[in-house]
């Protein structure tokens, strides 16, 4: 499972500056609650803060083996922690793997499947050349493509973000981009409906898709880190500015099924 940051019709977005919902009461590492309960237009279906100890199996699987067309990235569970209320994917130089960089990376196919949606995202990540960040709709089937990308970084200062789906035979990709400091807490998501996506960052719409290429068939959330391949453009390997551990940290999940 891999996604180039950089497809076809790249286009820019400023970030939105007044979100469109009441934030909840400040709780939890980045200091807004996790949604509870039906909002107007959506059924909530899942949801985890990650108050525990471990990774809830019933809900998530965590990822193993090597991504796809990256022989540069690793997966592994051990580098999937949770501690402290949020979910941390760790990257860094693994011993245990050669002393490869090995990242963390889950999928809720576990619990959650369904076709059309609405998918919240707190999380925060390190800065790190050469280290993305992705938070992305998987088809269930196992079928490429489609793929849904609704945050996605090639690594470094984490200045912004792209949101690219993927569809055809030949990978055709709309993409968009939007600028935003993502090392601090900010809540991504996706409103996935027949013929469109709107891409929302902190509950504010920043982009829209209105077209007969996106997806209709059943997909599971996913949220992994991945360290890059040496030579790559759009996704390279870590550099001697990338820190020895560069965490992606997700505060809760939310998501909802049309009312």
């Amino acid at each position: 499972m891999i996604c180039d940051v950089g497809g076809v019709n790249p286009q820019a977005v400023s970030a939105p500056v007044v979100a469109t919902w009441p934030a909840p009461t400040p709780t939890g590492p980045s200091g807004v609650a996790m949604p509870t309960g039906n909002i107007p237009g959506w059924n909530m279906v899942f949801s985890d803060d990650f108050t525990g100890s471990s990774l809830n199996t019933n809900a998530w699987g965590a990822y193993n083996g090597q991504p796809g067309g990256d022989p540069g990235g690793w997966w592994d569970p051990s580098h999937v922690v949770v501690h402290d209320g949020m979910l941390d994917l760790q990257t860094y130089q693994d011993p245990a793997f050669g002393n490869r960089w090995v990242s963390g990376g889950v999928s809720s196919a576990n619990a959650l499947k369904q076709t059309y949606g609405k998918y919240l995202v707190r999380f925060r990540a390190d800065k790190g050349a050469g280290i993305s960040t992705i938070l992305l709709l998987w088809p269930s089937n196992g079928g490429w493509p489609p793929e849904i990308d609704f945050s996605e970084d090639g690594g470094g200062n984490r200045s912004g973000s792209t949101a690219t789906l993927h569809y055809g035979a030949n990978n055709s990709q709309t993409q968009y981009s939007v600028t935003a400091d993502f090392t601090q807490w900010h809540t991504m998501g996706v409103e996935w409906t027949a013929g469109q996506l709107k891409y929302t960052l902190d509950g504010a719409v920043w982009a829209t898709v209105n077209s007969p290429n996106v997806p209709s068939i059943p997909m599971e959330l996913d949220a992994q880190a991945q360290a890059g391949t040496c030579g790559d453009r759009w996704a390279p390997c870590p550099d001697a500015t990338t820190p020895a551990h560069v965490n992606m940290q997700i505060d809760w999940v939310a998501a909802y099924k049309q009312a």
